[in-house]
């Protein structure tokens, strides 16, 4: 997965707030997979470009595999197939269905979420809060939780002042607001949150 922040027309503020929704900031995201690309753009107070399967061949599809079915094969009709089986064997169907004669734009109807897309999108500066906000907390899916973070990285190294308080909720508001959903860990996700560029050097 690759972020980067590509342009943003905000003067020097020291936050931003309701009356700051006209500062936009535009990103382009790379390698997420479209069941993440789905969530994002749930986000409407925003406008969104998204690479098109209608025309581009897809038989080798790039695609984003989660840990958690690495090492996991499934039973099916006496065989066993892992993930990466799985994949390989769609984006065969794929090209069936192409070579068959279907336009590429119906044969995509076979390839699954986890293909890999790319998307360009420009939000004001309240609703990028507000998604990242929502997003870096533990209790959002794990994908878009990795791109929220990388995308609160990018802004907190251009615009360090600006976003410095940025996070989720418990680390934004001081308080979680999850209720019996919280990760119970409101500590541990601060240190992290005001710790963000030290974590990122390490990891780099």
């Amino acid at each position: 997965m690759r972020v980067i922040l590509l342009s943003c027309n905000t003067p020097d503020l020291k936050e931003i707030s309701e009356k700051h929704r006209h500062f936009s900031f535009t990103f382009l995201v790379d390698g997420i997979s479209r069941a993440c690309s789905h969530q994002l753009v749930r986000h409407r107070p925003a406008s969104y470009s998204q690479q098109s399967q209608r025309y581009v061949s897809m038989e080798n599809f790039p695609y984003v595999k989660p840990k958690s079915l690495e090492g996991i094969e499934v039973s099916m009709e006496g065989r066993n197939y892992n993930y990466d089986e799985v994949m390989e064997f769609l984006g065969k169907v794929y090209s069936k269905f192409v070579e068959a004669g279907a336009p590429k734009e119906d044969a995509r109807f076979v390839l699954p979420n986890a293909c890999a897309t790319r998307v360009l999108f420009t939000m004001n500066g309240e609703e990028l809060v507000h998604f990242l906000r929502l997003r870096t907390c533990s209790r959002a899916q794990w994908e878009i939780r990795e791109m929220a973070i990388k995308m609160l990285i990018e802004l907190r190294r251009k615009f360090p002042e600006l976003f410095k308080n940025v996070g989720p909720n418990c680390y934004y508001l001081g308080y979680c607001t999850e209720g019996k959903k919280s990760c119970g860990r409101p500590d541990e996700v601060r240190k992290f949150f005001k710790n963000l560029e030290e974590v990122n050097v390490q990891n780099n």
